[in-house]
Order: C-alpha cells, then sequence, then structure tokens
C-alpha cells in the first residue's frame, strides 16, 4: 500500500514532526511502563506469532522482541516514515522483526494469521472514516 488516505493523521499530526516523536513520548510519559505491562497482560509465549498495529516507531515492537526473543514479532504501520525510523532501530539493536506498510483498516493478513495483536498509541490516529463511523455521528 502506498498511498495514504486524505486525512491520514501522522506521529505528533505533522510529518515535519515525526524525528521528534521518540524525545517527545519518552519525555512526557511513562512509556515503558504502560508497553511492558502491555505486554505482561498479553501473555505472549515462545513461538506466537504477534502483531504491534500502529506501531509508529517500534518502541512496543522491539519491546516484545527483546522480552520474547522466540516470538516471531511484525511491526505494521500506514506511515512510511515511522517505519523508516523503526527499521532502523531494530537493524541498530540487531532484532529480526518484520515491518509491513499498511493500515489497521485493510490489514494485509489472512484471519487467524497472529496469536496475538497489540496496539498503542494509535487510535487517536483514526478519522472516524477509518474507524468505520458515518459521518456526522
Amino acid at each position: 500500500m502506498t498511498a495514504k488516505p486524505d486525512r491520514y493523521i501522522p506521529a505528533l499530526r505533522f510529518h515535519r514532526l515525526t524525528p521528534f516523536y521518540d524525545p517527545v513520548l519518552k519525555w512526557v510519559m511513562q512509556e515503558e511502563v504502560f508497553k511492558r505491562r502491555l505486554i505482561a497482560q498479553a501473555a505472549i509465549r515462545d513461538g506466537h506469532q504477534v502483531l504491534d498495529l500502529g506501531c509508529g516507531t517500534g518502541t512496543l515492537t522491539l519491546l516484545v522482541k527483546r522480552l520474547h526473543p522466540r516470538a516471531e514479532v511484525t511491526g505494521m504501520d500506514g506511515d512510511a516514515d515511522v517505519l523508516t525510523i523503526a527499521k532502523a532501530k531494530a537493524q541498530q539493536a540487531s532484532l529480526p522483526i518484520t515491518w509491513d506498510h499498511g493500515l489497521a483498516n485493510q490489514l494485509p493478513y489472512p484471519d487467524g494469521r497472529f496469536d496475538r495483536v497489540l496496539s498503542s498509541l494509535v487510535l487517536h490516529h483514526l478519522t472516524r472514516s477509518a474507524e468505520g463511523v458515518a459521518p456526522g455521528r
């Protein structure tokens, strides 16, 4: 998928702010604390196929792989710019992760492909049309 929807909302709302996403999140919230809790609740096991839906710069995706190195981890996001950052972070950490470009409302995977699907900090990026809500409701 190469074209972005007309109303796609990038990280920090504007593409020019994308390089500042990780430092801003680290500064304004205890990101690692709540992401570790999310991962613990997911009860990921060896061999599980895990999808981080709306992975952004890959912070959660990489943390899943670090904590569960025997899980197969995929990060998917609709923003090619954040995926570039995520791929660089994974390469620097030597973590084998699959990175896919796509949107949450048009998943490129067959049903049942993943044992666990995680998502954090992505819902506020969706527009009403992406959520399947009719305009004006």
